[in-house]
């Protein structure tokens, strides 16, 4: 009744903008031109020269669109429509899944999608290409003393399969993450964390969920759980998630509801906080998203983490480093063989989310220079 309800009403707001598009406009003034749902600065007009004449009509097309009276209005109006009325995402990358889940799929990020269905397989040259990078810089690292660890984050699609549309079928029992790590567990002595048993068990026995439902990442809880599987490689006990406390907290991040421009509508599942693991009084030193994590710690294992991270360590980064001495977490974007070799660590960890393994037919440290 609710869900038909919400179609009547958005289709309602499709006539009224067809009909009352002046009173809208007259009603709402330039409020309803710019008002930044698409997080991109808007083009400005340009200004016709002998040098823009051949660019100059692309370049006024741009500037007209973006400064299109109503503009976002209408781009929420047709976000809406797609979603209530038509049962779909308005967004090429966004897929709408069962429950109101959303699902990411961008051909620009190794095609999620793709990798759900068993498409895209590496080719044994592939791997064997991979294992030779992995140990290639395991051996660097070893002979400064330096522990390797590979991390890969499962998609969210592998961990709630079940959201997913009806058309894409099960998961394929065979895919590109899973042939990776069998590969490096069955040819080589490579460190893999791989949690995606540990997070369907904790799936099958809570009723919270582990992955944002609007967001293409996992939440504090489902993050923990990834921690908790690294450290325990790492020779670092940390508790079970049913020794601590969670406390629920308002909504917070859901990029896939902002891809479809639907955030107030959609965004009401609430975030969470956890407490009682040992935090040896940890301290932030540093927290730049793009950039570096760095914290300090008193009581914790003696050794010092360096981290060459994604945006899914962005949950796992205080479980962590609270368990360190000395941690340094740095973004793909700002790494660099050099900063590893300054800062010395005891252990080198390359976190990923699976949508990214890709990447690693070209990552080796052969030297540090």
């Amino acid at each position: 009744m609710r869900e038909r309800i919400r179609e009547r009403l958005w289709i309602g707001m499709f006539f009224l903008m067809l009909c009352g598009g002046q009173l809208c406009w007259l009603m709402g003034g330039s409020r309803t031109a710019q008002e930044g749902y698409e997080n991109r600065t808007a083009a400005q007009r340009p200004v016709l020269s002998v040098g823009t004449i051949e660019e100059f009509p692309a370049l006024y097309e741009a500037y007209y669109n973006d400064h299109l009276p109503y503009r976002d209005f209408l781009i929420r109006m047709n976000s809406g429509l797609e979603y209530y009325v038509f049962q779909t995402s308005s967004n090429e990358n966004v897929v709408r899944g069962k429950e109101e889940w959303l699902f990411y799929n961008s051909s620009a990020d190794d095609n999620p999608i793709e990798a759900y269905k068993g498409m895209g397989l590496f080719t044994q040259q592939e791997l064997e290409q991979i294992g030779n990078n992995l140990l290639t810089t395991r051996e660097t690292l070893s002979e400064r003393g330096i522990e390797f660890v590979l991390f890969i984050a499962p998609n969210k699609e592998r961990v709630y399969a079940e959201q997913m549309p009806e058309y894409y079928g099960a998961p394929a029992a065979s895919y590109r993450t899973q042939q990776l790590v069998e590969y490096l567990q069955e040819t080589t002595d490579i460190r893999v964390v791989y949690p995606l048993d540990a997070l369907l068990a904790a799936k099958e026995k809570g009723s919270r969920k582990l992955y944002y439902r609007l967001d293409t990442h996992w939440n504090y809880i489902g993050a923990y759980i990834g921690t908790r599987e690294l450290a325990k490689e790492l020779g670092v006990s940390m508790p079970a998630l049913e020794e601590l406390t969670v406390t629920e907290t308002d909504p917070t991040i859901c990029d896939l509801a902002d891809m479809i421009h639907l955030r107030e509508q959609l965004n009401q599942d609430p975030d969470y906080v956890l407490s009682g693991y040992d935090r040896y009084h940890l301290t932030t030193d540093r927290h730049d998203l793009t950039g570096a994590y760095i914290y300090h710690c008193e009581g914790g294992d003696e050794r010092k983490l360096f981290m060459l991270r994604d945006s899914f360590a962005d949950a796992m980064d205080d479980f962590l480093a609270a368990q360190f001495h000395e941690s340094y977490m740095v973004h793909y974007s700002s790494y660099s063989h050099e900063l590893a070799d300054r800062e010395q660590p005891d252990i080198f960890v390359y976190e990923t989310v699976e949508r990214r393994i890709g990447e690693l037919l070209t990552f080796r440290i052969e030297s540090w220079k």
